[in-house]
């Protein structure tokens, strides 16, 4: 049991890290709208004067609040591990590093490296039943009282967030968040099947070690 627990905080640890880092140099600097509550964040963050982590930092407290109360405290045990790690990264993040231009300044790439990245990620999260949180928040309050499974409902939410950046932030923006979108969709799951997978034959040859 210890075992599984050290090995499912490195997990969360890692991926809400590495998700934050994504986020913060190469995404919110080049102003890419992935979907989710980072999307939401590049948004608002033409209207409201804060920076895009501040936002997704209050975006995701209130959603894990929501969280609590809808779906229960056991239920919602390791999203909240998950989202709080990755949303106090994400702040850590926007306070030491500020940038006056984007570390890659072609919006293109800066997309391909970030969502890449965020796949990494979601998958580490999601491969011990965590997530960053955000939209996979109202993901699963959606699952709760409808017949729309996470994943669509999830892949909705994270296009009309996309269209509607894109609409506000013109063709540039709008082609590369698509571009890293589907890296991320894509990316994520595949991520995700190799992990299992590499698991699945580790468990059977060890089975099969101890005949």
């Amino acid at each position: 049991m210890n075992k599984k627990l050290i090995h499912d905080t490195v997990f969360m640890l890692l991926g809400g890290f590495l998700y934050a880092f994504a986020t913060c140099f190469f995404i919110f600097p080049s102003s890419i709208i992935l979907g989710g509550t980072s999307g939401i964040s590049v948004m608002l963050n033409f209207f409201i004067p804060f920076s895009a982590g501040s936002i997704i930092t209050a975006i995701n407290i209130l959603l894990m609040i929501l969280a609590f109360f809808i779906l229960g405290k056991a239920s919602a045990s390791k999203t909240f591990v998950g989202s709080i790690i990755t949303t106090l990264a994400i702040k850590l993040f926007d306070i030491f590093f500020v940038f006056s231009e984007p570390p890659v300044s072609n919006p293109y790439i800066s997309s391909i490296i970030g969502a890449s990245l965020i796949a990494i990620a979601t998958a580490m999260l999601l491969y011990v039943d965590s997530s960053s949180g955000g939209t996979d928040i109202i993901a699963l309050i959606i699952n709760k009282f409808s017949k729309m499974n996470i994943g669509t409902s999830l892949l909705v939410s994270d296009i009309l967030i996309v269209i509607i950046g894109g609409v506000l932030s013109g063709l540039t923006v709008a082609i590369s968040s698509i571009i890293g979108l589907v890296i991320k969709a894509l990316g994520a799951n595949l991520f995700l099947y190799i992990a299992v997978e590499t698991k699945r034959r580790r468990v059977l040859k060890n089975h099969e070690k101890a005949k």
